[in-house]
């Protein structure tokens, strides 16, 4: 199922008071990988990436892939600290 077809078919859902958390759960079953379930979370409950990511990437089913995800979010955020000061990219 494509992402457009999973994010519509979810909609009625969530209107019916479908938990942030089944929604998580849901977009998983679909086959959704964790962005577009960051992405899905965000538009059909109106929060922020940040918030939809925090949502999704804490949740059980998406753990694993989160915490795999932690070392290249670490040098990723250790890499732009580097740029803003005006550091070598090479220095890392």
């Amino acid at each position: 199922m494509n992402y457009d077809a999973v994010i519509d078919s979810l909609r009625p859902e969530v209107e019916r008071g479908l938990s942030r958390e089944e929604a998580v759960v849901a977009l998983h079953a679909a086959g959704l990988p964790i962005i577009y379930s960051i992405k899905g979370i965000s538009q059909l409950y109106g929060l922020s990436i940040s918030d939809a990511k925090f949502t999704v990437a804490g949740h059980p089913v998406w753990r694993s892939v989160a915490k795999a995800a932690e070392p290249l979010h670490d040098e990723l955020e250790a890499y732009a600290e580097k740029m803003k000061g005006g550091g070598n990219p090479d220095d890392l």
